[in-house]
């Protein structure tokens, strides 16, 4: 069961992941646009366009128009998951000490990298219960949710809660994550860490890429295409009589 859940189950959800994204982006890639889209006001370069992309994902200045509450709340998760996904990434790939490439010391790039990632994990916490308080108190809200929708909330909400008790009260080694990772990557599986939390953690965030090309969270990719669309110049044509 171990060589199950910890080497063979991980590579089948990565290859399900890939395969599932692979062909949502191509059938948006598919769907004819017979007309152009660009909506007033728009820039006028391509230049102008990629900033307004950039600025619209990281700014979230739609939703601000929408309503300071609701643009809060988003904003709020997303740069934090953002924050977390990219201290994931240095923290258990560089062991912790990725500070050390601005002259900290090994001991306080440790500490700084668990002092982001509290910070970082307080603040996705506060993000999701706010929007999760708001799905299910708001009427609207509770009118057009599905129950793919409270699935979603239910795999985020298992994901950051442990998450954080790894974090506070029984956490697991970077060198034992690490090695297991690694291990993956390079087709020389190690086991599983001996951490119940992790494996709770790992088991929800590969049910969660299982379904995230089928569920509403492809928004995170599907923006930068909707966006281009409506925002991206189009060249004059100029006919040669």
């Amino acid at each position: 069961m171990s060589s199950l859940f910890g080497w063979v189950i991980p590579y089948i959800v990565v290859l399900l992941f890939l395969g599932g994204m692979l062909l949502r982006i191509m059938s948006w890639l598919k769907i004819p646009v017979p007309f152009k889209l660009t909506v007033f006001p728009c820039p006028k370069t391509r230049a102008g366009a990629a900033a307004d992309l950039v600025t619209e994902s990281v700014g979230f200045k739609s939703l601000w128009r929408g309503g300071k509450g609701l643009w809060f709340m988003s904003w709020l998760f997303h740069i934090s998951l953002a924050f977390i996904l990219i201290g994931h990434f240095f923290g258990i790939g560089f062991l912790g000490q990725q500070f050390t490439w601005i002259g900290a010391t090994s001991e306080q790039s440790l500490e700084l990298s668990v002092l982001f990632g509290t910070y970082a994990g307080v603040a996705l916490s506060l993000g999701l219960l706010l929007l999760a308080i708001r799905r299910i108190t708001s009427p609207t809200m509770k009118f057009i949710s599905s129950f793919a929708d409270y699935l979603v909330l239910v795999l985020l909400i298992g994901i950051v809660g442990s998450g954080m008790y790894m974090r506070m009260f029984h956490g697991v080694t970077y060198e034992a994550v690490h090695d297991y990772l690694i291990g993956l990557i390079t087709f020389h599986p190690v086991p599983l860490p001996d951490n119940m939390a992790f494996i709770f953690h790992f088991t929800l965030v590969q049910l969660l890429l299982l379904y995230f090309p089928y569920s509403k969270l492809l928004h995170s990719c599907g923006i930068f295409f909707s966006r281009w669309l409506i925002v991206r110049p189009h060249e004059r044509q100029v006919i040669i009589k």
